[in-house]
């Protein structure tokens, strides 16, 4: 009997142990548990398509103003999103408001304008049609809404890489931010999307995007954001237009929320600068980035065929040269060596490895060559011209020294 009570006691002791380290896992750790142990979690590739669409102005007794309620503008902001339960990723495809595009029934013209031709409807039929991939839902916001849930997370730390000035009366646009570490309001976090006057133009936009994405994300996974969820909702009502219901946005949330960081992918549209100031899809870098998608396996790295960028983003001015030296003789080839990061400024902490074009297997050879040094960031955040760009960090000095002494070595 007492063998029997002591076997019962070990099976309950178990089964409250597994359940205690599920809770705990599920709320401080879920990207730890597979999609299928999730609560409400999904079962099969959703692809959504996110807009932000500008301001649009009224007429009133009192004059122009702007409408907190309209859907129907110009979209700054173009991102088709995957995401995927069978692979426990998901991947967001940023689109350049001035990529060149079919509109269906409209001919050629600017991306953006789909929205305000034809709503959200015409806006998923030509993204859908540009790449080929199947949209199961869309998401509007406005800019109100932007600074609204901005402002109930709390604000959003960035890294604001330079200063950032422009005003605007007409628009009642007003940007004025310092380099550095900034916790951001709503007001300053939609200047910090929308700017777009430096060299980059609306492609130096699409790379802050993500950087925002990103920052939000890392905002989302500490459980008293999680917490403030249901106040998000609510705000999305009113500044939100799109075709899932509150629980199906639960479940996107939830999932996105639990998902590995190295699992994270956002990368640009390939494409070239067109001689009118647009951007041109690039179709072979399209096809690429869409397989990785959908699911197809990534081809293979080739050290030559993996065209690197350096910014040197440490306190050693010569590190960036030692790097493109070691790099080269390995057979990658080196486009470009900067003495600064144009998206993380003067300063890193630790090296960044870029992955620009959709190919994460790039940036995990170069980390392994680079000794396992860096961390792999899946975005369109340096050179968009590179395959891989190397945010170079004071981690990677250790390693251009050994460098440098085992040549010597060769060399007596």
């Amino acid at each position: 009997m007492k063998s029997r009570t002591l076997i019962l006691l070990s099976i309950i002791s178990a089964i409250v142990g597994i359940a205690l380290g599920y809770f705990i896992t599920l709320v401080y750790r879920p990207q730890m548990l597979p999609p299928a142990l999730r609560p409400g979690g999904m079962s099969q590739p959703t692809t959504i398509l996110l807009l932000g669409v500008d301001i649009v102005y009224a007429g009133t007794r009192r004059g122009i103003k702007p409408d907190p309620s309209s859907f129907n503008g110009r979209s700054d902001t173009i991102m088709l999103a995957r995401f995927d339960p069978i692979r426990n990723q998901f991947m967001v495809l940023s689109i350049p408001r001035d990529t060149t595009v079919d509109v269906p029934g409209h001919g050629r013209q600017k991306v953006n304008g789909a929205n305000a031709i034809g709503g959200e409807s015409l806006a998923c039929e030509t993204v859908s049609r540009l790449t080929g991939v199947d949209v199961d839902h869309y998401v509007v916001l406005n800019v109100h809404g932007l600074v609204e849930l901005v402002d109930k997370l709390g604000g959003i730390t960035v890294n604001i890489p330079k200063r950032m000035h422009y005003r605007d009366r007409a628009a009642k646009l007003n940007i004025d931010l310092q380099p550095g570490s900034h916790v951001l309001t709503g007001e300053e976090a939609m200047g910090f999307v929308r700017f777009r006057h430096d060299a980059l133009g609306d492609i130096g936009r699409v790379q802050r995007q993500e950087i925002f994405m990103h920052a939000v994300l890392d905002k989302a996974l500490n459980p008293q954001s999680w917490a403030k969820m249901p106040e998000l909702i609510k705000i999305a009502e009113s500044h939100v237009k799109t075709d899932m219901n509150p629980a199906q946005i639960m479940q996107i949330a939830s999932f996105a929320r639990a998902v590995p960081k190295d699992h994270q992918h956002m990368i640009m549209l390939p494409g070239n600068f067109s001689g009118s100031g647009g951007w041109t899809v690039d179709e072979a870098g399209l096809r690429r980035v869409v397989s990785t998608m959908t699911g197809q396996p990534p081809p293979a790295a080739s050290r030559p065929e993996i065209r690197i960028a350096i910014e040197n983003a440490s306190s050693s001015p010569g590190l960036g040269r030692k790097l493109s030296k070691y790099l080269s003789a390995l057979g990658y080839p080196v486009m470009s060596v900067s003495g600064k990061s144009e998206n993380f400024g003067t300063q890193v902490a630790r090296t960044k490895i870029i992955a620009e074009c959709g190919n994460p297997s790039d940036a995990v050879l170069v980390k392994k060559d680079l000794r396992g040094a860096g961390d792999i960031v899946s975005a369109s955040l340096g050179d968009i011209q590179s395959c891989v760009t190397i945010v170079a960090g004071p981690d990677l000095i250790p390693l251009m020294e050994a460098e440098l002494q085992d040549s010597k070595r060769r060399h007596k």
